[in-house]
């Protein structure tokens, strides 16, 4: 076997499991009822399709991110409490193949339940939006939340490496969204208050640039930045015309943020992996 073929058995079981039909379903109403609501609610259906995006991106950075860490915490830690790792292991897999494949074909789920849900949303644009659709601006936001997506998958993916315990891993898998939904802002406030001598003391008005950065390395601040970037600019939106002093604070700086997102965790996970005593 290889890393193909490690993901598309874990594809295969995630279809037999009906795992892929939920997530499809959850997506359908965050995307297709997200619109409905955002483009009728109060009466108002000529919001556009901008509006409406605009409304369901918060919700994308919080729902994506929940789905995609609990469909892939069990990836590897799953297979570690059945017993079936050593079998898989066996075949002969590499651990690289297993935790590559497993990344891949988390992945894969989460990309078909996705197409499906934008394709509701495309539906419901069609429907309630006055002002045309602009597909194309709906496919970008599609793939940016698929990105967001993977940038969770894989961090659980990575976790799910460092225990036999899928407990442990989902612990650990949502530790990190609550790092990042609720936490992040606090880190980064005591690491500013440690930086001025432990002193609340004449903490300067406006932020330092490290502080911009150390907010956009949150992914779910990098995706809204560089989503509402790249969608404006799609739609020739007059918003992407501003630009920023260094190019680590431009918007688009947040899509870096997200692929080091993706590959940082998997070469954790796998160096844990690979020395792991299974």
């Amino acid at each position: 076997m290889s890393v193909l073929a490690v993901a598309e058995k874990d594809f295969r079981d995630a279809v037999r499991s009906r795992l892929m039909i939920v997530v499809a379903v959850m997506f359908v109403a965050l995307t297709g009822g997200g619109v409905l609501l955002a483009t009728t609610a109060g009466g108002e259906a000529s919001l556009g399709i901008l509006g409406a995006i605009g409304a369901l991106r918060s919700g994308t950075a919080i729902f994506v991110p929940i789905i995609a860490l609990g469909i892939a915490y069990r990836a590897i830690a799953g297979e570690q409490a059945s017993g079936s790792l050593k079998l898989l292991l066996s075949l002969p897999n590499s651990r690289l193949d297993v935790v590559l494949g497993k990344f891949l074909g988390r992945a894969a789920v989460v990309t078909v339940a996705i197409v499906i849900g934008f394709v509701s949303m495309l539906l419901a644009a069609a429907l309630t939006v006055d002002q045309g659709i602009q597909p194309e601006v709906i496919v970008v936001f599609m793939l940016s939340a698929l990105l967001l997506a993977i940038v969770f998958i894989s961090i659980a993916v990575s976790v799910s490496a460092f225990t036999n315990s899928t407990f442990a891993a989902a612990i650990g898998s949502f530790s990190f969204f609550i790092l990042f939904q609720f936490a992040w802002r606090g880190l980064i406030f005591l690491i500013r208050y440690a930086v001025n001598g432990f002193s609340f003391e004449d903490i300067p008005a406006e932020a330092p640039d490290w502080v911009e950065v150390m907010t956009i390395l949150n992914p779910q601040t990098g995706w809204t930045q560089a989503d509402r970037w790249l969608v404006n600019r799609v739609a020739d939106s007059q918003e992407t015309q501003q630009t920023a002093d260094a190019f680590y604070l431009e918007p688009w700086f947040g899509f870096v943020v997200l692929g080091l997102w993706i590959v940082l965790p998997l070469v954790v996970g796998y160096l844990r992996f690979e020395s792991a005593d299974l």
